[in-house]
């Protein structure tokens, strides 16, 4: 009897192994009858597979639903993480680090807080930088490419609902030269840019501005965690050595996305109200 009950729980064991073994490598939400036909399994017994590893945190329900994917737990499985580094500041630190290695000009991390954009971290660059004391600075999702790649990653939805209530772009001409001629047109051209190459970059009108490339952190359903941006001046860092980078600062971002899609992102901002 014992022996019997033993065999029944390593079997157990081991189909709840199988389950989880076959979330590697999947980003996208996996149902629990794919999970069924693919290993053979019944549907009782998928379920109590799914249960327990839903518990332990190990795997999530997506938020579209009828499926599930990789939990937040999982990152405790991954070199260099705690309990702690389950946030996505102290996630992405390491990968700023990278990029700013790779390129010695200053990278920065914003997320969205309430209708902005708020550069939480940065590093900064070598010699000459392009930004000074941006630590805390809160610019408009709408205002600035690297804003707008937070704002890209919103549904179309919220993103009419926002720029509907948004103060309009002129008054932040003082801040952002380029905000005096932009429309809502030049914003949704940039949405749909980001959306294309999951990118963008662009180089300051200002004599001695520079040139940057920004970046989305997402989650699994695509939803933005944070946006990391990379600036330098434009007589070191131009558009061509952006180029040249641009696959090394992709391999990056991609491994970073491989850790941020494990949490949920936030939810999204509260609609701006326009001045009476």
């Amino acid at each position: 009897m014992n022996s019997d009950r033993a065999n029944y729980r390593n079997q157990a064991a081991q189909r709840v192994l199988s389950v989880l073994n076959a979330f590697s490598g999947r980003m996208d939400p996996v149902s629990p009858g794919e999970l069924g036909t693919a290993l053979g399994m019944s549907k009782n017994m998928i379920h109590r597979a799914l249960t327990l590893l839903e518990e332990e945190g190990l795997i999530m329900r997506a938020a579209t639903g009828g499926g599930y994917r990789l939990g937040p737990r999982v990152l405790g499985f991954l070199p260099g993480e705690d309990d702690q580094d389950d946030d996505v500041n102290a996630i992405c630190r390491p990968y700023m680090k990278m990029l700013a290695d790779l390129t010695d000009e200053s990278v920065f991390l914003g997320i969205i807080v309430g209708r902005n954009r708020v550069v939480i971290d940065k590093i900064e660059g070598v010699g000459r930088r392009v930004a000074h004391n941006q630590k805390g600075l809160a610019v408009p999702l709408h205002v600035s490419k690297a804003s707008r790649v937070l704002l890209a990653y919103l549904s179309d939805q919220e993103i009419e609902t926002y720029l509907h209530n948004a103060r309009p772009l002129a008054e932040y001409a003082d801040l952002f030269a380029s905000s005096a001629t932009e429309t809502l047109d030049d914003v949704w051209g940039d949405v749909r840019a980001i959306r294309a190459q999951g990118y963008i970059s662009w180089v300051s009108i200002h004599q001695y501005g520079g040139a940057y490339i920004a970046f989305p952190v997402l989650d699994a359903e695509d939803r933005p965690h944070a946006v990391i941006s990379v600036g330098g001046p434009r007589e070191r860092f131009t558009q061509d050595i952006i180029a040249q980078m641009l696959p090394q600062m992709n391999a990056i971002m991609a491994e970073l996305c491989t850790r941020s899609r494990l949490l949920p992102a936030a939810l999204p901002m509260l609609p701006e109200k326009k001045a009476a």
